[in-house]
């Protein structure tokens, strides 16, 4: 092996290392990506239940227009209920509403 190569980022990270040890680092990556995923749809899910906490729901848009009248007013009571039962949890202070 020439000195150059000897001397290279490569070499210093990865070849230098024995089989039985590039195998070992290998089975490592699967492990890892693993880890990542799971950590990232945590965060995610956390991220999307923050989000979405007073939302009531989803509904199917037509083409031509929105959503019906009464889908509208029933996803307004529902958020109004959603925002009162809240209130009911916050802790009362003296001198405020």
């Amino acid at each position: 092996m020439a000195e150059g190569e000897k001397e290279s980022l490569w070499y210093r990270l990865w070849d230098h290392k024995s089989l039985k040890e590039k195998q070992r680092l290998r089975s490592l990556i699967p492990w890892l990506l693993y880890g990542i995923a799971v950590f990232y749809g945590i965060i995610y899910l956390s991220i999307l239940n923050t989000v979405n906490r007073e939302r009531t729901g989803t509904t199917v848009k037509t083409w031509f227009g929105g959503d019906r009248q009464e889908i509208i007013n029933a996803r307004e009571r529902e958020e109004r209920e959603i925002k009162e039962s809240f209130k009911a949890l916050r802790k009362r202070t003296s001198g405020g509403h």
